[in-house]
């Protein structure tokens, strides 16, 4: 399964390569500016995190349209996961259907607010702080009695073949009964590419048994 591959642009729409090229530039620098921000919030030199992305972020955007079902059940939606990398910014229409968790099996809906992205910490950002920052678990569920949901999602993550240090946080922010200490030797750590992959699968698992069925034991 290809992770890396050009982008195939329609024909039909002429002017969305550049626009979209653009609209990527601009996410990639606030994302850089926002995880930079966040690394002098924990108390780590500025630049912390540049080591897991490298020279090149490993960007993507997705345009994304939930088509409205008329029941459910049978309908995909998005599963459950974490998103696989860093950063997560998302642009949401009127209609709902993006749920997060809060606790354990305790879902609140992401209502859609005018003139504002939505930030999602992502998984590699949890294990590169520790634990201290939680990644973002959510799904998307059908758009049942709505009208189609229409979003798109900007993806900062890791270069494939990086290796995902952990940092040692100030003990004032590690003493919380919550903390969560990361095994150093999880495999999260060191393979990011199949990792992707994995997250990949688990949020289209109708899509991914149809066309990847030899990784359907990764969903």
């Amino acid at each position: 399964m290809g992770l890396h591959d050009y982008n195939q642009w329609p024909e039909s729409l002429p002017e969305l390569k550049n626009t979209i090229l653009a609209y990527n530039d601009i996410l990639t620098h606030i994302s850089l500016k926002l995880l930079r921000s966040l690394a002098l919030g924990l108390g780590l030199p500025e630049n912390s995190f540049d080591i897991i992305y490298g020279n090149t972020p490993n960007e993507h955007i997705k345009l994304i349209k939930c088509p409205r079902c008329d029941i459910r059940k049978e309908a995909q939606g998005v599963g459950v996961h974490k998103d696989s990398g860093l950063l997560t910014l998302i642009l949401q229409d009127e209609n709902k259907g993006l749920q997060v968790e809060v606790y354990d099996n305790e879902w609140v809906d992401v209502l859609p607010i005018n003139d504002t992205f939505l930030v999602n910490l992502r998984e590699l950002l949890e294990l590169a702080t520790n634990g201290y920052l939680r990644a973002t678990v959510h799904k998307v569920l059908p758009t049942e009695g709505q009208n189609e949901r229409l979003s798109i999602a900007y993806f900062l993550g890791a270069s494939l073949d990086s290796a995902v240090p952990v940092f040692d946080l100030p003990k004032e922010l590690t003493l919380d009964s919550s903390y969560i200490e990361i095994d150093p030797n999880n495999t999260l750590l060191r393979d990011v590419g199949l990792n992707y992959m994995k997250g990949r699968l688990r949020s289209h698992p109708h899509v991914a048994k149809k066309f990847y069925g030899k990784w359907s034991n990764f969903i």
